[in-house]
């Protein structure tokens, strides 16, 4: 009787078993791994064909923009084009950030926080630069709801500016307190 309940009671082996030792997972882990690994070259090469891109377009773009606007002597013209390049160049930036992280992903399959926060930051500061931009060359009523508008944007963007910075100092302040304490 012993025995007819020992095979009764015993387990039948999984379909799928869980072991480390399985050659059938590490198999397919490598698998996905190298696919895994070729979506992000790929993506990190169409990054860098966007930067260069953007950065060329902003350099075609201002070149051709001030010869118009100097030719006709439209000044407001030429600094919204000196703007804009300015924008283009941290649009480049933000691209650069992000294809760090594939890079940093690449090298040591970690994600972190700190690009991220850096993109944030840059996009912020770009949308403060535009709305700039658009109240010096455009001039915006001071009163009407278009400048209200613009002010509400500034300061969303600049409160979004000092707390992902917040956000930074603390990360950092974390950082270091636990490799110390390590």
């Amino acid at each position: 009787m012993d025995e007819e309940e020992n095979r009764n009671t015993t387990r039948r082996p999984s379909a799928f078993p869980h072991k480390e030792d399985d050659p059938l997972a590490k198999r397919f882990g490598t698998i996905l791994d190298r696919v895994d690994t070729l979506i992000y070259i790929v993506i990190g090469g169409s990054f860098i064909l966007a930067a260069l891109v953007a950065i060329i377009y902003s350099y075609y773009d201002l070149n051709i923009t001030l010869m118009s606007a100097l030719h006709s002597k439209n000044l407001p013209s030429a600094a919204q084009a000196v703007i804009s390049f300015i924008s283009g160049l941290l649009l480049v930036l933000i691209i650069m950030e992000v294809l760090s992280t594939v890079t940093h992903y690449l090298k040591s399959h970690t994600t972190s926080l700190r690009p991220f926060l850096f993109i944030g930051i840059i996009s912020a500061t770009r949308s403060i630069l535009s709305i700039g931009a658009r109240l010096s060359v455009g001039g915006i009523n001071q009163q009407g709801p278009i400048f209200i508008n613009a002010m509400i944007e500034l300061a969303v963007n600049a409160g979004v500016v000092l707390a992902l910075g917040f956000t930074l100092m603390l990360i950092s302040r974390f950082t270091s307190m636990n490799s110390e304490e390590l």
